[in-house]
């Protein structure tokens, strides 16, 4: 069994460790890669929360006319079901 692959992030963490107080244009390229990165993970957030009303009035709006259409389609077997029963009480 090998273990390289769990030890694949703390050696990472330690090389960034070591090296970004060494080299400070490093440290700001991954700071602002850093800021990049949590800026579009808030926009992405912002973007489900403003967009989840609309989806979900857009989903219950569906589902009810797809129930009322079905209620529709259904009046004449309805009624073909209810002139054959009151046929054979006869």
């Amino acid at each position: 069994m090998k273990y390289g692959f769990e030890w694949t992030p703390g050696v990472f963490l330690l090389g960034t460790v070591l090296v970004l107080p060494l080299v400070p244009s490093f440290a700001l390229i991954g700071l602002v890669v850093v800021a990049l990165a949590s800026f579009a993970a808030l926009v992405a957030l912002a973007g489900a929360v403003l967009a989840m009303p609309y989806l979900l009035v857009r989903s219950l709006r569906r589902r009810l006319a797809a129930r009322h259409r079905s209620t529709e389609d259904s009046g004449p077997i309805a009624t073909a079901i209810a002139h054959a029963a009151s046929a054979t009480a006869r």
